[in-house]
């Protein structure tokens, strides 16, 4: 593919071919990263480090061992809003690459502010309601500007959300804005450490860690999805309105 436009936006090389090799093989090891990039492996790690921060790339651990995997080349045109237009026929390019997931069940760790960038734009890409439950306040604190400007991208798409919150975590001003239902959880639900769960699209959940630095794990599985559901509509049911 002609990767000028990826250089344009400040690619490098190195990490446009990390980056194409990790879209082509879906889920894999840093060695196999390499050898397909033709990219040293010391380097390899160290680019993948850097798309991760970029929120570009996750990871996930199976058999303690990591594999890496490209975030969606949609990302790039959120990342480069005023090259968005020429970066359109990269990205159609991009994702006839990307390697169609075989599998059931995708488990991805995101970290860093633009992780967590990515994940919330792509609840903005399923354009569906979304459900959390055990808002804890830290979206602002993460990235105060572009979560208030996230926000009214969101209800630009006319998407609702259904927050259930801890009882005292209900006036919190980034719950204030509209399209939003707020009701709060019974005492007996409430558990340590505070988390947030984000049950969104057809098949994601999203659960937002309790650290100083964003970290979220994201899975991938309807059933995950209908399950985490299931528990939240029950919840809601239990739950006190605003």
């Amino acid at each position: 593919m002609n990767t000028e436009i990826l250089k344009e936006i400040g690619m490098t090389n190195t990490e446009i071919k990390v980056y194409v090799a990790m879209l082509e093989l879906g889920h894999s090891l840093a060695s196999v990263i390499s050898r397909k990039s033709n990219v040293e492996r010391a380097v390899t790690y160290h680019t993948v480090e850097k798309l991760i921060r970029k929120g570009m790339a996750s990871h996930i651990i199976r058999e303690n061992r990591k594999y890496f995997s490209a975030a969606d080349p949609e990302k790039l045109g959120d990342l480069h809003k005023d090259k968005e237009i020429i970066l359109h026929e990269a990205i159609e390019e991009l994702n006839r690459l990307k390697m169609a997931s075989k599998e059931t069940l995708s488990v991805e760790v995101f970290r860093g502010v633009e992780g967590f960038k990515t994940v919330l734009d792509d609840i903005i890409r399923g354009k569906k309601p979304y459900f959390i439950i055990g808002y804890t306040g830290r979206a602002p604190k993460i990235s105060k500007f572009w979560y208030a400007h996230w926000q009214k991208r969101r209800i630009k798409n006319k998407i609702p959300r259904y927050v259930l919150v801890d009882k005292g975590n209900e006036k919190q001003d980034a719950l204030k804005y509209s399209m939003t239902k707020i009701r709060i959880m019974s005492e007996k639900t409430i558990t340590e450490p505070k988390t947030s769960t984000i049950v969104y699209g057809n098949d994601k959940v999203l659960l937002f860690l309790p650290l100083e630095e964003f970290a979220g794990i994201r899975i991938k599985n309807k059933e995950v999805h209908n399950s985490y559901k299931e528990y939240f509509d029950i919840l809601w049911k239990s739950a006190v309105n605003v």
